[in-house]
């Protein structure tokens, strides 16, 4: 019999990859790029298609989110799991601290699959054979992560380095941040780097260890929020107070880059982060041009191209290699190869005190709608918009 897997999907990020069809309140894991399902459900559907072996399912994700979750979890069965809402975000350490906390209090020491809820995977049973071909390291103790053979100098991908080879399972010797194009190329040549996926396995035990030896104060920090979280039939919610004191660091500078004796499965499964306009141009249905055409566009004599428009008309002429995406409030343009550097518009709008980074726009909502008023005031200051008062006023001081 398999053993059981506590599988914890993290569904948290704030957008700023895909704007502006991804906003802070609508983030790309719960946009549907294929037709298929959002990415978040499709992830869900994935861990749900374990061939055999107990597997509940669980979702770390916003708050704010909660109402599109719920419409993802819809006739799903999560094996027990359900979601774990999270007041605000705190990186992927304190998300990985509270499914090994979760995984301790109610499955013991079980072994725990982490993985995002915004990547495009092959297939559930190739995803599935790769995670078992890590089991039988991480029941030893060790923390597995998965890697990709690279078949280009990516840019926009951490990277692991691996030494010796044990019957399919690599030793690492180290991770490393995104590199420039030229390190990338000489990765690539090395032979021995690997993307990394940012999917773990590992036993309950062996990270809540980890975490003794290398983060304690994250641990701590996010074990008194768990301690003192309360549930309902639409999930568990912690304490903002405590939640937020957890300091903010990613699972990969918190512990992988620190730990010792972690192992690397190399993934037999084609694999997308869809992090950029330039990924979704990879793996979209493209015409015999090589375009990516996404609603009401008229696209002559283009070439290599990803064009997207949300509503309205949007015509091109002679594009190449271009990323041209039209919201109903916002319009990003770009060589595709550029495309990753939209968080640097993000970047400017926020210091700008723009909203368009923040709100989906949507049809029915207004700027004079009282309900939408109250929701953004409340998103900008944590705080109800009293009766009678002038909310351009608020939105003013916080441009300010």
């Amino acid at each position: 019999m398999s053993e059981r897997i506590v599988s914890f999907v993290m569904s948290g990020g704030v957008g700023s990859r895909l704007w502006p069809l991804s906003r802070e309140d609508n983030p790309k894991q719960f946009h549907d790029f294929s037709g298929d399902g959002s990415m978040l459900a499709k992830t869900l559907r994935r861990l749900a298609a374990r061939p055999a072996g107990e597997t509940p399912i669980f979702l770390i994700a916003s708050e704010r989110h909660a109402e599109r979750v719920h419409a993802d979890l819809a006739g799903l069965d999560l094996a027990g799991g359900g979601p774990l809402f999270e007041p605000t975000g705190r990186n992927t350490a304190a998300a990985v601290a509270l499914a090994t906390l979760r995984t301790l209090s109610e499955f013991g020491d079980s072994l725990v699959l982490v993985v995002p809820s915004d990547h495009e995977i092959s297939t559930a049973e190739q995803f599935w054979r790769s995670v078992e071909a890590g089991a039988v390291a991480a029941h030893a103790g060790r923390l597995v992560v998965f890697g990709i053979k690279p078949t280009q100098p990516e840019t926009g991908y951490g990277y692991i380095e691996v030494a010796a080879d044990r019957d399919g399972v690599f030793d690492v010797s180290r991770f490393v941040e995104k590199p420039d194009l030229a390190t990338a190329q000489a990765y690539l040549e090395a032979g021995t780097f690997y993307w990394n996926t940012g999917i773990f396995l590992f036993r309950a035990r062996a990270m809540r260890d980890a975490f003794a030896a290398f983060a304690p104060d994250i641990w701590q920090a996010t074990e008194a929020a768990y301690k003192a979280a309360t549930s309902d039939l639409s999930g568990l919610y912690m304490p903002l107070e405590l939640y937020s004191a957890i300091p903010s660091t990613s699972i990969d500078y918190a512990i992988m880059e620190r730990a010792k004796g972690i192992a690397m499965v190399p993934a037999g499964f084609r694999w997308n982060d869809l992090g950029s306009w330039q990924s979704l141009l990879d793996v979209g249905p493209s015409d015999n041009q090589g375009n990516v055409i996404v609603g009401d566009v008229v696209a002559i004599d283009c070439e290599n191209s990803y064009i997207r428009g949300e509503g309205r008309l949007l015509s091109a002429i002679g594009m190449k290699d271009v990323a041209i995406v039209s919201t109903a409030d916002a319009t990003f343009v770009a060589p595709v190869s550029h495309s990753q550097h939209v968080k640097k518009i993000v970047e400017q709008l926020e210091k700008s005190g723009r909203l368009e980074t923040r709100f989906t726009p949507a049809h029915d909502r207004v700027i004079e709608s009282g309900a939408w008023r109250q929701r953004v005031h409340h998103w900008l200051f944590d705080e109800t918009l009293p009766p009678g008062a002038a909310f351009d006023d608020a939105v003013m001081r916080r441009r300010e």
